[in-house]
């Protein structure tokens, strides 16, 4: 973790509002795409996330560490959505399995915080490489980037490279947040 993490979650500890947002900023995309493996409606799903946000903000002043933090959030969306289906008796229609889901739910957990980092690491890059890799990583040739962004191909394959390296060291402790998340 940076400091600028540990500082987030002390502050977020302290009671700051301003902490609070950027932490809801920085989980909600991966909370929702969390929570949508489980319910279907999109509204439904933000209405489950902001509540299990506001939940969280009234624990504030627990979290010891991010690895606390992000499994305390996971569980707790986990269990709000089974808690949304149970008392909207759609538990039949989804599956009868979805409570006993626990490899599902730590795959799910691993993802979206897998993605988060990703994400959070492309948004680091310069414009021009950001939006290399954003199109690179949605399927497209070096060809079609350098005739989308009217760059010769060689400069997108400088600028993967450049990217690739800057995201190597960026992500490098992703590995350890596998081990950490898995054995949550």
């Amino acid at each position: 973790m940076t400091k600028n993490s540990v500082n987030l979650l002390s502050r977020f500890n302290a009671g700051s509002e301003r902490a609070f947002k950027e932490m809801f900023d920085d989980f909600f995309p991966a909370a929702c795409s969390f929570v949508a493996r489980y319910i279907p409606e999109v509204a439904t799903v933000e209405d489950v996330v902001q509540e299990t946000f506001i939940h969280i903000w009234e624990k504030r002043g627990m979290f010891t560490d991010w690895v606390y933090f992000k499994a305390y959030l996971y569980r707790a969306l986990y269990n709000n959505a089974l808690y949304y289906l149970r008392g909207h008796r759609v538990t039949e229609e989804v599956g009868a399995g979805v409570e006993d889901d626990t490899g599902n739910v730590l795959d799910a957990i691993i993802t979206e915080e897998v993605r988060r980092e990703i994400i959070a690491a492309i948004s680091k890059l310069p414009t021009e490489r950001g939006k290399i890799i954003e199109m690179t990583l949605a399927g497209n040739s070096q060809e079609e980037i350098a005739r989308e962004l009217g760059i010769s191909v060689n400069t997108v394959k400088s600028q993967k490279r450049k990217a690739y390296a800057f995201l190597r060291e960026e992500l490098k402790n992703l590995f350890v947040l596998f081990w950490v998340l898995l054995y949550l």
